[in-house]
C-alpha cells in the first residue's frame, strides 16, 4: 500500500474525490497475520501493542474484548464472516466465550510460515473456530489523524460489507483453508486491501459539523484537503488552494479554520513534515536535499520547522534510518 506524490499525479486517483486521495496518504507497513484453528473451548489474551490489530473470524462463533485506556471494557460478538479493526490496540482477549482472561499469546504454539505469516493449532487440526488474526501499521499524515478518530473497536459485518471487502475477505478464508504456495503473501496484500476499505467505510458512515473528516467531507475545503495530501511536495499558497475550492481567501481561509480547527498553511506544512520524514527514513535524502524539495531557503529553516511538527530534529530520523538499514 505504498504510493509517491508522482503515481497519484501520473493515474489521477483522487481528483474529484478527496476521500480517495486521503486514502493514498494512509500507507501501511508491517502487515502480519496468524492463521489459527481452535478447538473448544480456547481463549487467548493479546497484551497491549504499539500497532493496529484485526481479527477475521473465518468459522465459528467468537467474543473479542478490549480495555481501552482511560474507557470501559468493551466486548462485541464476532460471527463468521465478521471482522473487528483494533486500531489503538490496548489489552485484548479473545475467546469462544465472553471472558476476561485467556492464556498470553506469546505462550501458544504457532509455527512461523514466512516472514509475514505464521500457523497457529490448539485443540486438533479439526477445531470448530477458524481465527485470522494480525497487526498492521499505519503511516502517513493521515494516519496520525484518523487514528485520533477511529473507535476503539471497528466491526465489520459480514451482512455489510461492500463486494470488493466480500470479495477480499472470502479470498482470505479460501487462503487460510488451502494453504497454497504464496498464500503467505497474498493474505497480506488481501489484509491491507480490507483494513483500509473497513476505514473508508466508517468514514463514510461518519457525519459531523466540525472537524477533520467534516472537512474533508465538504464540497469546497475537500478538494483543498485532496490537493495537499496528492502533491505534498508543491508550493502551496492560500490563493492556490483558494482557487482550488473556488472561494475568495478570506471565506476558504475561516471556513478551512472553522472546519479543519487549523489555519490552511499550517496544515500544509505539518502534511509536507510528514512527508519529508517519510522521505527521511525510506529514501535517506539530506536535510539539504529535502529543504530545496519543500522550497525552505535554508537547511536551519526547514530544520526548524520539522522539528516542531514532527518533535525531533531532521538529523535524528535521518540517523535512526540509517542504522536500522
Amino acid at each position: 500500500m505504498h504510493s509517491r506524490s508522482s503515481d497519484r499525479e501520473s493515474v489521477g486517483w483522487g481528483q474529484g474525490d478527496p476521500l480517495s486521495a486521503v486514502l493514498l496518504d494512509l500507507r501501511l507497513s508491517g502487515t502480519f497475520f496468524c492463521n489459527s484453528q481452535f478447538g473448544a473451548p480456547w481463549s487467548l489474551a493479546i497484551a497491549e501493542r504499539d500497532f493496529a490489530s484485526f481479527h477475521f473470524v473465518a468459522r465459528g462463533e467468537c467474543w473479542l474484548q478490549a480495555w481501552p485506556q482511560g474507557a470501559a471494557p468493551e466486548a462485541v460478538r464476532l460471527d463468521p464472516g465478521d471482522l473487528v479493526l483494533v486500531p489503538r490496540s490496548p489489552r485484548q482477549v479473545f475467546a469462544s466465550s465472553k471472558r476476561r482472561t485467556g492464556t498470553p499469546l506469546e505462550r501458544l504454539p504457532a509455527r512461523q510460515v514466512s516472514e509475514a505469516g505464521s500457523v497457529l493449532q490448539v485443540g486438533g487440526r479439526s477445531g470448530s473456530w477458524l481465527v485470522i488474526c494480525g497487526g498492521v501499521r499505519f503511516e502517513g499524515f493521515a494516519a496520525a489523524l484518523l487514528l485520533g478518530l477511529l473507535p476503539d473497536l471497528l466491526v465489520l459485518r459480514r451482512s455489510e460489507a461492500s463486494p470488493i471487502v466480500a470479495g477480499a475477505l472470502e479470498a482470505m478464508r479460501e487462503e487460510s483453508l488451502a494453504a497454497r504456495p504464496g498464500a503467505a503473501t497474498l493474505m497480506t496484500r488481501l489484509a491491507d486491501v480490507v483494513v483500509v476499505q473497513a476505514i473508508r467505510g466508517w468514514i463514510e458512515r461518519t457525519k459531523g459539523d466540525s472537524g477533520w473528516l467534516a472537512a474533508l467531507g465538504d464540497p469546497h475545503i475537500g478538494r483543498a484537503l485532496a490537493a495537499v495530501h496528492q502533491q505534498p511536495e508543491h508550493a502551496w499558497s492560500v490563493a492556490d488552494l483558494a482557487k482550488l475550492a473556488r472561494l475568495s481567501r478570506s471565506r476558504f481561509s475561516q471556513r478551512f479554520t472553522e472546519l479543519a480547527g487549523t489555519a490552511p498553511m499550517q496544515y500544509v506544512t505539518r502534511v509536507q513534515m510528514h512527508r519529508a520524514s517519510e522521505l527521511l527514513r525510506g529514501e535517506r535524502l539530506s536535510v539539504g536535499e529535502l529543504a530545496e524539495r519543500f522550497g525552505y531557503d535554508s537547511e536551519p529553516a526547514f530544520a526548524r520547522a520539522f522539528k516542531r511538527h514532527i518533535g525531533r530534529p531532521p538529523g535524528s530520523v535521518r540517523r535512526e534510518a540509517a542504522q536500522r538499514h
